[in-house]
């Protein structure tokens, strides 16, 4: 790898790191969501500075190509990811149903009350 490609890509990564900070610090994205994809980005930063630690990697998968490893590792990442927002959603459902069907007894109770116009 050409050291004007590793610089390239440190600052890329760089900006990413600085990215989600930002949306972390103003409120837009919670920790628990970011905390991810720093991890990639810590990753990335490392593999970009010692791209000998991906053919150690590859060997030991057993794995033809570097490039080929990334995909892989990528897929798995983003599956990971996937699955971790389906959680979340389905909480989210959860803790939506219960919350409407509170709002209802509340509504239905108050319709009841005639001390309440």
């Amino acid at each position: 790898m050409s050291i004007r490609l590793k610089i390239f890509l440190m600052i890329i990564w760089v900006l990413t790191f600085l990215f989600l900070m930002v949306s972390t610090k103003k409120r837009k994205a919670d920790i628990k969501y970011v905390l991810p994809w720093l991890i990639l980005d810590a990753g990335m930063v490392v593999i970009t500075a010692f791209p000998s630690i991906l053919d150690f990697f590859c060997h030991l998968f057993g794995i033809e190509t570097p490039s080929n490893m990334l995909f892989f590792f990528g897929l798995v990442f983003l599956a990971m990811v996937v699955y971790s927002m389906t959680l979340v959603i389905s909480d989210l459902s959860i803790r939506i149903r219960d919350l409407t069907q509170r709002l209802a007894l509340y509504e239905d109770e108050l319709k009841g009350d005639p001390d309440n116009p």
